[in-house]
């Protein structure tokens, strides 16, 4: 087993970029910038990852092409939104034969990773019976408290080493526990307010389209089919903030990523801000400030990391 990646992050950008073997479409939603730490040991059978994040962010993307991904959180990661479910640290993720990765993080988010290859699991699940392991559709498994600690304890064991055979032999005795939770275990039934998880992926599904979308609660509680404060209730469950504010950071982010591609010759930060809605440039700095720490322009300065 080989360490791949062990490193601080003070840039979104470079996170992602650094996330081997997984697509991240991530979107930072508490200001103060983006603060993270991530760690990924590989073999050839097994993927193990750690990411300790300290801003709340919206995590779009998918896991490792050709594996089945599990997620076991850190003790101390307080209950999230995950794929329409709110989940605790005792709760083991399964990830879908699809890899998709949807998730609203808190601050101070902290995860253990293990994608484990499809023909691997296909062969633990033979050799150990597990009857419907990889289309058994639980998606959250709700562990005791024993099974959890073990779980954790093994993955930070691996994570703090530099890899080696022994780690290998860990790594594979984890995936092996996992499957066995995984096929065995208690479904948590536990899922997020159906009429509230339609009604922000209405609104988000609309943002994401649109080319500059509104921030009128009347106009998103509309789209939502729901009332003004169902809307407002149901984005601070699932975000954190208000459907007005998460309007605001989506299109800042756009901002910066608008920014990380632009020919400065041909275009100005103004002239990006305004075409995604921006028409206060003052209060548009601010805001950007306090979401990225850093002002626009110290964003524009930096994109020779991008060629590093």
């Amino acid at each position: 087993m080989q360490v791949v990646l062990d490193s601080r992050f003070s840039n979104l950008e470079q996170f992602i970029q650094a996330a081997d073997r997984w697509d991240l479409d991530f979107r930072l939603l508490g200001n103060g910038g983006f603060v993270g730490r991530a760690k990924q040991l590989i073999s050839r059978d097994v993927l193990i990852g750690y990411a300790r994040f300290q801003r709340s962010l919206n995590q779009v993307g998918s896991t490792p092409p050709g594996y089945r991904t599990f997620g076991i959180l850190g003790e101390g990661c307080s209950g999230f939104w995950w794929r329409g479910h709110q989940v605790s640290n005792h709760d083991l993720l399964v990830f879908p034969p699809s890899n998709e990765l949807r998730s609203a993080s808190t601050e101070d988010f902290e995860v253990f990773t293990v994608s484990v290859r499809t023909t691997y699991l296909e062969q633990l699940a033979e050799v150990l019976e597990l009857h419907g392991l990889l289309d058994n559709g639980r998606e959250v498994v709700r562990l005791d408290p024993d099974t959890v600690q073990y779980l954790r304890s093994v993955a930070e064991m691996i994570v703090r080493s530099t890899g080696g055979a022994v780690m290998l032999a860990a790594s594979q005795g984890l995936a092996e526990k996992l499957a066995i939770c995984a096929a065995r275990g208690h479904a948590d039934s536990r899922s997020s307010s159906r009429k509230r998880d339609i009604a922000v992926n209405r609104v988000v599904d609309y943002i994401n389209s649109a080319l500059v979308p509104t921030s009128d609660l009347a106009t998103l509680s509309d789209i939502a089919g729901v009332s003004k404060r169902t809307l407002q209730y149901a984005f601070k469950e699932r975000f954190g903030i208000p459907p007005n504010v998460y309007v605001r950071r989506w299109k800042l982010n756009s901002v910066r990523r608008l920014i990380l591609q632009a020919d400065p010759e041909e275009v100005t930060i103004s002239q990006i801000a305004t075409n995604l809605g921006f028409s206060h440039l003052g209060q548009f700095s601010t805001d950007y400030r306090k979401l990225f720490a850093e002002l626009p322009s110290t964003t524009l300065g930096s994109k020779h990391w991008k060629s590093c």
